[in-house]
């Protein structure tokens, strides 16, 4: 699937970069910058297209429903996650990962002390399946 990992502290956001369709694999991008905001998501692409486009119509409705996605959002105020079925959450900690390789990455990036998150990401593309390189690094 994927591993994104958020520090809203340090105002990035870190991707593996393998797309899958179940059948095929190659290189994507997982993140998008929109107007000052970085948008994360794992899963389903037409998911992830339906979330782009709701975000970019202003957030105007409910949020789309997933059907076995997640999405990250960070700004200047913080972190919020979107996950199958329920409201926003803000993420008090400022840390947060999702995809295949969340747990992973949540437990190395804390084992280091939150000092790099590449690295973290990096690690966790070594022993997921659904993770592979590059990993793409995003600043506010």
């Amino acid at each position: 699937m994927t591993t994104i990992l958020a520090d809203a502290n340090q105002g990035l956001m870190v991707a593996d970069s393998s797309i899958s369709d179940g059948d095929r694999i190659w290189i994507g991008r997982k993140v998008w910058r929109y107007k000052g905001v970085l948008l994360g998501f794992a899963g389903s692409v037409v998911e992830a297209e339906e979330f782009m486009n709701w975000w970019r119509s202003g957030c105007m409705h409910k949020p789309p429903k997933f059907g076995n996605s997640q999405a990250l959002v960070l700004s200047a105020s913080g972190l919020v996650s979107y996950n199958i079925g329920t409201k926003p959450e803000t993420i008090h900690k400022g840390i947060e990962a999702i995809g295949s390789g969340a747990k992973a990455a949540i437990c190395v990036y804390e084992a280091i002390n939150h000092t790099d998150a590449v690295a973290a990401v990096r690690l966790v593309c070594k022993h997921d399946a659904g993770s592979r390189p590059p990993v793409r690094t995003y600043r506010l």
